[in-house]
């Protein structure tokens, strides 16, 4: 039991030493080469790894970018949006499916215009720790519809919640609870944002 122990741990060990050479060379077909070409196949995977950082530099900076043009896209949209356009809503007494338990989220708020996926976060309290979440909240004048990120393009699955209600009940201020069997479950209140007029009439609902 000892050897075989001791043979593994070595095979191991041998395993995590194998040499690797530039541009995928075999061991063997590395060997063959001349000490110049070694010194061009250096050079030359040298320049594919700085190509490849720079390539991801580029692809970082342009997601970053695309984020903040949603980012302000959204604010515009939020600014000019009509009454009955933008939907405020705060989750309360959350609780995140995590595997087979449910743990609590801390609460969090969605700020959403009419026709567009807006972006949200939620964090997850685990024994004292937070991990953050990302989600994705839409709105089509009636349903308010929360789904983790991955399956937003997928609204009427288990893994998003939905709030109902008319645009009578969103100007007086919406109180209810959702529950989904895997993703969330919580109680959450809602309420019509003024518009770019303000509120018709002067008077807001009460989500107290």
């Amino acid at each position: 039991m000892k050897h075989a122990l001791i043979a593994g741990l070595c095979a191991l060990f041998l395993t995590g030493c194998f040499a690797t050479y530039p541009l995928d060379f075999s061991e063997e077909e590395w060997e063959s080469l001349s000490p110049e070409e070694r010194l061009a196949a250096r050079e030359k995977q040298a320049e594919l790894d700085r190509a490849a950082a720079e390539r991801r530099t580029a692809e970082a900076q342009a997601r970053e970018a695309e984020a903040a043009r949603q980012l302000a896209e959204l604010e515009v949209r939020r600014r000019e949006a009509g009454y009955g356009e933008r939907l405020q809503c705060v989750m309360e007494q959350g609780e995140l499916r995590s595997g087979s338990r449910w743990r609590a989220v801390e609460p969090f708020a969605v700020d959403v215009v009419e026709g567009m996926d807006v972006p949200f976060d939620y964090r997850e309290q685990d024994r004292g720790r937070h991990r953050s979440n990302d989600g994705i909240a839409q709105f089509d004048g009636t349903t308010l519809t929360l789904c983790a990120e991955r399956w937003a393009s997928r609204p009427d699955s288990d893994y998003c919640v939905r709030v109902l209600g008319t645009f009578e009940d969103y100007r007086r201020g919406l109180r209810t609870s959702v529950d989904s069997e895997r993703f969330l479950r919580g109680d959450i209140r809602c309420q019509l944002a003024p518009g770019r007029d303000g509120v018709p009439g002067g008077r807001r609902g009460s989500l107290r």
